[in-house]
């Protein structure tokens, strides 16, 4: 079966399973996976193969690098080693989305087959299931967005749905690292989505934000049919390659200064670099930018510009940052090494501190002991704690001096614990 992709009435169906999957797609690979459920017919008993034109796919897309069908195996082939979480009532299920890649170079088509594991999610659906038309996400830019309008989608008849923060970070396949402050993925998540599917869909929304202390924890939609826009299927985005290659940097974006996350001549050349050189090369260089260029703390080198890109470039180019990171890797060893001192230092003065404490308790036991010990008995223990004490202690206490009586109460008090068998 070759897909018609741009069917105005397509339509993707999933379990509620499948959406409330934990999964990670970029958005072409997300658009893949949908354009492959929406050729999924209703009386449909098992899957076929499908198959793709790669001329079509390109146009869908519109992907204008030169090596294009490379690009979009490669993306296929990326998909395939791609997984799934899906929880169920009785078990949690780990599966990849595809079975098998064919393609056939002379006739420029790609055959897809879904893993059978997806069945139940896909085939056969007559309870507990999501439809929507293929137009409505397929043209959205973000991967955000597309898995947004799919979770909202699923409760658009309620009118509204609640997320804890932290499980709509999941959902939506955004790492632990990325948008860690809420504002961020606010101003980067929610209000692109926002803004794409108010202007693209058939669904629109807005959201309250329910707080634990002063931390936002969970987020409130309220969801609003609307008039979708017309059937037919609108153009992607020029720069829709542009943004998939940007996700895979989103947490080196993050780094940088806010007045410059958005410009687009600073992404390429992290793009680039950490192709080159990987991720630690250029996180080291951002720090040191961030460190000495005046466009982020004036005065910091006087002899420099204030252009922040032409700096970032020039560190990288150098790499500069790397004796400013092997300080920093010095200086956080040595902090550890403090630290670490530090709590030992603390943990030994803690036991000291217990030691103290129980032999001051055992003394306490020790005296109550000698109390109430008969005058026989506790002459018979004085006299053996006497026999136990040097010649010296020994004299000093014939003259009764205050020092050999000292001695004569700790020895007793000795002998008291461990007739007690106190060690």
């Amino acid at each position: 079966m070759i897909l018609v992709m741009n069917h105005p009435h397509a339509v993707v169906r999933k379990s509620n399973s499948l959406i409330e999957a934990s999964y990670k797609l970029s958005v072409n690979e997300q658009r893949l996976i949908l354009m492959l459920a929406s050729s999924v017919k209703m009386e449909d008993k098992d899957f076929c193969p499908y198959q793709i034109s790669i001329k079509d796919f390109v146009k869908l897309l519109d992907l204008k690098n030169k090596n294009i069908y490379q690009d979009v195996e490669a993306l296929v082939l990326g998909l395939r080693e791609k997984t799934l979480t899906i929880v169920q009532a009785n078990s949690v299920l780990h599966t990849g989305w595809l079975s098998s890649i064919e393609y056939f170079k002379g006739d420029g088509i790609l055959e897809l087959s879904f893993d059978p594991k997806m069945k139940p999610f896909l085939l056969d659906l007559k309870e507990r299931f999501t439809s929507y038309k293929l137009r409505m996400v397929i043209q959205l830019r973000s991967s955000f967005s597309i898995r947004l309008y799919e979770l909202l989608k699923q409760y658009e008849r309620l009118g509204e749905r609640v997320f804890e923060l932290s499980r709509l970070r999941v959902l939506l396949g955004i790492e632990e690292d990325q948008y860690k402050l809420y504002g961020h993925f606010k101003s980067r998540v929610l209000l692109p989505a926002q803004k794409e599917l108010g202007e693209k869909t058939d669904i629109s929304f807005t959201f309250k934000e329910q707080k634990e202390g002063r931390s936002v924890s969970r987020l409130k939609f309220v969801i609003q049919p609307q008039n979708p826009p017309s059937a037919k299927l609108l153009n992607l985005p020029e720069n829709t390659e542009k943004i998939d290659q940007y996700s895979n940097i989103e947490a080196l974006i993050e780094i940088l200064p806010a007045p410059f996350r958005e410009q687009e001549s600073i992404k390429r050349v992290l793009f680039e670099y950490e192709k080159k050189f990987g991720r630690e090369y250029v996180t080291r260089n951002i720090l040191y930018t961030n460190e000495k260029s005046n466009a982020v703390k004036p005065g910091a080198n006087i002899s420099k510009g204030s252009n922040y890109r032409v700096y970032l470039s020039k560190a990288l180019h150098g790499d500069f940052g790397l004796a400013y990171w092997e300080d920093l890797q010095g200086r956080k060893l040595q902090e550890e090494k403090s630290k670490k001192l530090e709590t030992e230092r603390s943990q030994r003065e803690k036991g000291e501190m217990a030691q103290r404490n129980r032999e001051r308790e055992d003394i306490a036991r020790a005296k109550v002991y000698l109390e109430n010990l008969p005058p026989e008995a506790l002459k018979d223990l004085r006299n053996e704690a006497i026999g136990r004490m040097d010649d010296n202690s020994k004299e000093l206490l014939a003259r009764q001096h205050p020092a050999g009586e000292m001695m004569l109460k700790i020895v007793l008090t000795k002998v008291a614990l461990e007739k007690m068998k106190i060690s």
